[in-house]
């Protein structure tokens, strides 16, 4: 079954090329985009374009380049963004504007462009983004991150309002600490992993691939009825506390 022209950004981060196989087997056609050169992991039926998202005219010029060639996409996967790991006294000025453009200007200059096309093509279509738990609850050191995604989940729900009318949706997914190359700094020594993973009621990190599924339920169109939502995957972090036994 063809579902239609999905457009991944951060198509060459750790999550994207969990994302891609899966959406290519489940028969979208995926048009990447990326600030970096093509990863050698991909395939050769994805199509890609070099753009950086978090600039608005660069991202107008990727969708006139997408009408031009035929490719306006059905959907979005929004994955590009970037992690900060600093409390405010430890965050300079280009910290804090290099979190909020990656995470959050990059999100809004991206759906402001595909709802535009999604409405001159006569509307339909969804938008899903990543967020993160620390936009729902307080967790130490993830200020400007927080902020960022904060604001990513207020334009969801915003958006998701906006353009309900035109048949287009508009969801995020928030995880929890994915167990992927992006968090390798995080989790490199079995200690700093195992305290990790009691952070969470489940138990272990997040795999990358459940939150990948959750992405491609959300803009798949035979999900039609979900909008302005924020689905958490994050092994029950910010619904309920673990249970905590001596030993």
């Amino acid at each position: 079954m063809n579902k239609g022209k999905l457009l991944i950004t951060g198509a060459s981060g750790a999550l994207a090329q969990v994302c891609i196989p899966m959406a290519q087997a489940q028969g979208w056609e995926v048009l990447a985009v990326s600030r970096a050169v093509q990863p050698t992991t991909a395939t050769m039926d994805t199509r890609w374009w070099r753009a950086d998202v978090s600039q608005m005219d660069e991202v107008d010029g990727l969708f006139k380049t997408l009408q031009g060639e035929d490719a306006v996409p059905d959907a979005l996967l929004h994955l590009a963004g970037s992690f900060l790991l600093a409390g405010l006294g430890q965050t300079s000025e280009l910290q804090y504007r290099q979190c909020l453009s990656a995470n959050l200007d990059s999100a809004f200059f991206t759906l402001r462009a595909f709802v535009a096309a999604r409405r001159r093509a006569g509307g339909g279509g969804a938008a899903v983004f990543v967020s993160s738990v620390v936009a729902e609850i307080g967790v130490a050191f993830h200020e400007a991150v927080a902020a960022a995604k904060g604001g990513l989940e207020a334009m969801v729900r915003a958006a998701a309002a906006t353009h309900a009318r035109d048949g287009i949706r508009i969801n995020a997914v928030a995880s929890g600490l994915m167990d992927s190359r992006a968090a390798a700094h995080l989790l490199r020594n079995p200690q700093s992993r195992e305290l990790a993973a009691k952070q969470y009621p489940l138990g272990g990190l997040i795999p990358p691939e459940q939150v990948a599924r959750m992405l491609l339920t959300l803009v798949d169109p035979d999900n039609g009825q979900i909008t302005g939502q924020i689905l958490p995957v994050d092994g029950g972090f910010t619904a309920i506390r673990p249970l905590v036994t001596g030993s």
